[in-house]
């Protein structure tokens, strides 16, 4: 590929570089939405002890697909996908930095680079300019202040980025290039340099390209390359579409698209996505078979180096197994001796916990106090125990000599096979070797495998002055030697084990390619069994063991599929599963032990991609892992408690991000675990997809295709967009506090999630917080005051729930507000004075609303006077007291006795929270501040 092309990737690279150092993480990273940071949260974010967890503010906004109430532009919106704004304004960066810089070396190969960066320099901030009316939320179209675009400028450190090299007035004047509709919309007082301006083609291309993605697709964007006439150049026009979609496998498709996007040189790939089960790339057409077989073998060396090398495993019951690989002598020495882990070194010690005590110790001691291996016991105790619990805080020498007992102790208590001798005859032959007696306390141990482990020690410690021994029983020729390898006329343990790791790399590779060359997938003939996990069919001897460590998947998992071995014929439980399969859940489990944590079943399968926009290679480390994150990692605010998120990590390399939530049962888990999601999903800043079957395409920031009903309503639905996000999280916060609330519980959660009853659980849950405030404890009464006001803002009130809203206002015009210390009985006095009264009336069988009202209206004007609760006249300007009772309680009796009670009285539930309503409507009714002082004289009103 051409040289200039090359060199354009590079200067490219190195620009985008720049403005992530130089703009993005000093001052885009830095300016966050949300609450202010008190004093103390703000000196130990400079000292590093919390991360800021709150929204970057470019990633609480829309860049392409957003949200509006009004149904005409949200309908238009939702033909794309969503993206933050943040992302897309890194996208056309990319997109115009090497478009740009190819161009430019094109035409002038000659030309000086230094020169040259500093107007892709000039070109990065414009490009991160350009939507600058969506950073404002102002609408289409909207002409840009002055003060505004200076403002913005300023605040992400573009000024210093680009040496001041631009007036805001010629900013918006480039800018406004971008959209043909708006070009010259608003000249400048001194015009920038003409190649300035010629620059901006650029930036419109990258952001028409990126539209075209997210909301036509692919062909879309071919297309837009092969007629726009802003490249000079042909060499970034043709592309080959790699399409692949996958579901089953997430891990190692993966691990495909960074083996592509790593062998895409010299610029990376156009678009490459991994999302919702497909993996979508655009690599240079000229490269793209080269390319394809490269990224394959890529893939295979790398599941060899981590799935399929040599490992040990050590049962339960103690018994080593050496798997997935057939070592020679030379090969299983240099493993022990350096690359065997520290809990699989530990667990090949393993004893009876009976062998923890006094009298074992103190001879331990004094038998390998000299090589420094004295015991040092875990606290907590099994079946059974190892000595040795942390090999790595031993000393060097110490842990050599582990590690020598270790290659002794593997072999003595190997696993019982035809190509061994007995247990009994190997720990003869070790005996046979040294040529001396045990000490006594350690023949006397009954237990044979412990009596063989501690028998490896006590060999090792004799062998540390004697090289002789050493050589007899380690060394070329030696007795493991030959138990291992085998001689001329007995074979060796090493013929015994199944290494079948090539063939499972060899189906990956031609799952892969078969799948990237499009061939319909052929299963052979005559295959009586299937895999669990896919359907395909597999050969009998498809199956695994526990040893082999897939994740989550049970070798007695039950499927129910025709060709499974489920019959009382069978001994043990058998699962089939294909190679590929296979290789999937063995890389989730080498990940997961890396990430930490529990397991907890079979996840959900969670769709986030790792990379999103134009040329999101390009300064991404594609030799290094993909790092692993859960909700908790992003979550995380104190960087002493675990892995944390601390800023735009998901822009220098690859996550996985939350692949190992499994969503609970449990209703009250799920709300929690939802909000996480959903919190995760703004903080990393990339559209979060969840199935329960098999995926579809979503266009949504967040999807869940199986939300449980009750969650959807409360939420706003099972697709939210970015804007939405937020009001989610907050209803998830606050259905949370109700379920965490004494006395509420469920039932009240269930209210709240349905629109038609949510306004009942917020009074009811109200109520219950402000009389816990009231004995003294903290007030947490504000949120759900807030989204009472919203419901009355917005008339989100059903036909039961507004007239006790309106009783409640109108009460307040007859009744003083109750001061704070005031009891139940007070705040309720006008809404029971009524109950009473109706239902007593109803009793004597009084059904006359007019009768009702003036019964009503007179029990209100006794009680109210004889108890000075009546309120202050300014509260009823334009009406007398006796009016204000009389029209209170043909409300009462027209709108909530006849119309919600139906006429007849409650049941205690429902008067609960019918009262609830009427109770927090009442105390948060406006009143004149003056109300407390003219109170005295409200009777004479």
């Amino acid at each position: 590929m051409s040289d200039s092309l090359t060199l354009a990737s590079q200067v490219a690279a190195d620009v985008y570089q720049a403005l992530m150092t130089e703009v993005v993480e000093p001052f885009v990273l830095k300016d966050r939405k949300g609450h202010v940071l008190d004093q103390k949260k703000q000196r130990d974010l400079s000292a590093g002890k919390i991360i800021d967890t709150r929204v970057v503010h470019l990633m609480s906004i829309s860049g392409k697909g957003g949200y509006d109430p009004d149904p005409v532009k949200n309908a238009r919106y939702a033909e794309s996908a969503n993206i933050t704004l943040l992302d897309h304004l890194l996208s056309v960066t990319r997109g115009a930095l090497i478009f740009a810089a190819l161009d430019i070396l094109e035409r002038t190969p000659d030309i000086d680079l230094d020169g040259l960066r500093v107007e892709l320099r000039i070109l990065a901030a414009l490009a991160f300019m350009h939507d600058v009316d969506k950073d404002l939320c102002l609408p289409r179209g909207t002409l840009l202040s002055l003060e505004a675009i200076a403002e913005r400028w300023a605040r992400y450190g573009l000024d210093q980025f680009t040496g001041d090299a631009l007036t805001a007035d010629q900013v918006r004047f480039l800018i406004e290039h971008v959209e043909t509709t708006q070009a010259h919309r608003s000249p400048p007082a001194e015009y920038p340099p003409r190649r300035f301006s010629s620059l901006m083609r650029y930036v419109a291309l990258a952001d028409k390209l990126d539209g075209l993605w997210l909301k036509e697709g692919i062909d879309a964007v071919l297309e837009r390359l092969r007629k726009d006439g802003a490249l000079d150049s042909d060499l970034l026009r043709h592309w080959t579409l790699i399409d692949l979609f996958d579901p089953h496998h997430p891990f190692l498709v993966d691990e495909l698209q960074r083996a592509l996007s790593a062998c895409c040189k010299p610029v990376p790939p156009l678009i490459e996505g991994h999302q919702d089960g497909r993996l979508v790339m655009l690599v240079p057409a000229a490269q793209a078979n080269e390319i394809r077989d490269t990224a394959i073998r890529k893939v295979r060396r790398f599941l060899g180096r981590k799935l399929f090398g040599l490992r040990i495993n050590v049962s339960n019951r103690g018994l080593p197994e050496i798997l997935d690989s057939q070592p020679d002598h030379e090969q299983l020495t240099n493993f022990l001796s350096s690359k065997l882990k520290g809990r699989d070194l530990a667990a090949l010690f393993r004893v009876k916990s009976t062998l923890a005590n006094e009298v074992i110790t103190r001879e331990l001691d004094g038998l390998l106090g000299c090589i420094g291996l004295e015991p040092n016991w875990p606290k907590g105790q099994g079946q059974t125990i190892t000595p040795y619990p942390n090999p790595e805080a031993l000393s060097g020498n110490a842990q050599h000599a582990l590690r020598s007992a270790a290659h002794l102790a593997l072999l003595l208590n190997y696993k019982a096979v035809k190509q061994l001798p007995s247990y009994d005859a190997r720990e003869q032959a070790v005996l046979d070797v040294i040529g001396e007696e045990r000490p006594a306390w350690l023949s006397a141990i009954e237990d044979a495998a412990s009596r063989r482990t501690f028998t490896s020690l006590w060999a090792t410690q004799r062998a540390t002055t004697n090289p002789d021994l050493y050589a007899d029983i380690w060394g070329t020729g030696g007795l493991l030697h030959h138990w291992l390898e085998g001689t001329d006329d007995q074979p060796g343990l090493r013929d015994s084990i199944l290494a079948q790791g090539e063939d499972r790399l060899d189906a990956v590779v031609s799952h892969f390619a078969e799948r990237l060359d499009n061939k319909r997938m052929a299963a052979p003939s005559k295959q009586g069994k299937r895999c669990l996990i896919t359907d395909m069919p597999v050969r009998k001897d498809a199956t695994f063991k526990d040893s082999d460590k897939l994740y989550e998947v049970k070798k007695s998992a039950f499927s129910g599929r025709d060709g499974r071995l489920e019959n009382i014929d069978s001994a043990t439980g058998e699962t089939h599963i294909a190679p590929v399969s296979y290789a999937e859940h063995r890389l989730r489990s080498v990940v997961h032990a890396n990430a930490g944590g529990r397991p907890d079943g079979i996840p959900t399968l969670l769709s986030m991609s790792s990379t999103t926009g134009l040329f999101a290679g390009l300064v991404l480390d594609n030799e290094r892992d993909f790092q692993s994150l859960s909700v908790f990692d992003l979550a995380r605010e104190q960087v002493a408690k675990g892995k944390v998120y601390s800023g735009l990590g998901a822009y220098r390399q690859r996550f996985r991000v939350a692949r190992f939530e499994r969503v609970p049962v449990k209703t009250e888990e799920q709300t929690a675990l939802l909000r996480l999601l959903l919190r995760s999903a703004l903080r990393i800043g990339r559209p979060l997809h969840l199935f329960r079957g098999l995926p579809t395409n979503e266009k949504a920031f967040f999807a869940y295709d199986a939300m449980p009903r009750r969650l959807a309503d409360l939420i706003g639905g099972r697709r939210l967009r970015i804007e939405q996000v937020p009001a989610a999280i907050e209803r998830l916060e606050t259905a949370q506090l109700i379920l965490d609330t004494n006395g509420l519980g469920f039932e009240v959660f269930d209210r709240y999630t349905r629109p038609a009853t949510r306004l009942g659980a917020i009074c009811l849950t109200w109520s219950s917080l402000h009389e816990a405030a009231r004995s003294g404890k903290p007030d947490r009464t504000l949120r759900f005051k807030r989204e009472f006001e919203q419901c009355i803002e917005e008339n989100s009130m059903s036909d039961t729930e507004a007239p006790l809203v309106k009783l409640g206002h109108a009460a307040a015009r007859i009744q003083q507000r109750p001061h704070g210390s005031a009891s139940t009985n007070e705040e309720m006095l006008t809404f029971n004075l009524c109950l009473k009264t109706a239902i007593g009336a109803w009793r004597l069988g009084q059904r006359d609303p007019e009768s009702l009202a003036m019964a009503v209206a007179g029990e209100l004007e006794t009680n109210l006077a004889r108890k000075n609760k009546i309120a202050s006249a300014k509260n009823r300007p334009e009406e007398t007291l006796a009016d204000a009772f009389l029209s209170f309680a043909q409300l009462f009796v027209d709108d909530v006795w006849f119309g919600v009670m139906q006429g007849r009285p409650p049941a205690q539930s429902s008067r609960r929270i019918l009262g609830s309503i009427y109770r927090m409507s009442f105390l948060t009714a406006p009143r004149p501040k003056s109300e407390a002082t003219d109170a005295p004289a409200a009777a004479n009103s």
